[in-house]
């Protein structure tokens, strides 16, 4: 049985005038989704559990990573079956989600499925009354594991920088980096905890984090993986 989440959604904030900011409660299962070269079709459960009817459209986009930024561009490699349909109150719709794109190495595909609440008539003017982004993995037959290169820069904006050398994403969870007085530093908190294959990403500090470069330190996270715990030194 796929765990799920219960999402209770509210408008994202491009209400038009005065309307209210209507609140809507769907079960999903799953949460990721993950294909394959053996399973390259998956399905998705939405459960609506409102007590009145809802329309929904679902888009796919590929997913990359820029530094701190989640870029999402159109694609045709994601068939998705519904795109767009209508749940009663209590009523369940099951989405199918096909891959189309052939795999040429052996580094994971991310993409991202975004979820809409299409408005009613009585609120034509809402372009969305919210928005669900799912991630969906499509993981080649000989996947390379995730492989951090950690590093702290102490120069500019000091950071957490964390380049993902292998071929599958890892999610990193509770960062904070250790200093030899024994003060916890945390970065701010990231938009997603996703390190994609090939990404790099920066985890910044407050400017007042007083690094120096040589300052021994150690990092900590959560990952898929388990916990991790690296030494360093402060790079300039």
């Amino acid at each position: 049985m796929f765990p799920y989440a219960c999402v209770l959604m509210i408008g994202l904030g491009f209400l038009a005038g005065s309307l209210p900011a209507h609140a809507s409660n769907f079960e999903i299962a799953p949460v990721v989704l993950e294909l394959s070269m053996n399973r390259n079709a998956g399905v998705i459960r939405i459960v609506n559990k409102d007590d009145h009817p809802v329309s929904l459209q679902v888009r796919g986009y590929e997913w990359t990573q820029l530094e701190n930024d989640d870029q999402l561009n159109s694609t045709e490699a994601l068939l998705i079956s519904p795109p767009m349909f209508s749940i009663e109150p209590g009523a369940a719709q099951v989405i199918r989600v096909i891959s189309r794109k052939p795999l040429s190495s052996k580094v994971e595909l991310a993409y991202r499925l975004l979820i809409d609440e299409l408005p009613g008539k009585e609120q034509a003017a809402v372009a969305f009354k919210f928005r669900i982004s799912m991630p969906v993995f499509f993981q080649p037959e000989k996947m390379q594991a995730a492989k951090i290169n950690w590093k702290v820069e102490a120069g500019g904006k000091q950071a957490i920088v964390v380049e993902n050398q292998g071929g599958q994403r890892t999610k990193l969870l509770n960062l904070s980096l250790a200093l030899p007085d024994g003060k916890r530093l945390v970065p701010k908190v990231a938009a997603n905890p996703y390190a994609l294959a090939g990404a790099k990403r920066r985890y910044e500090f407050e400017s007042s984090a007083g690094l120096k470069a040589g300052l021994p330190v150690k990092i900590y996270a959560t990952a898929d993986t388990g916990p991790v715990e690296v030494e360093t030194t402060v790079s300039p």
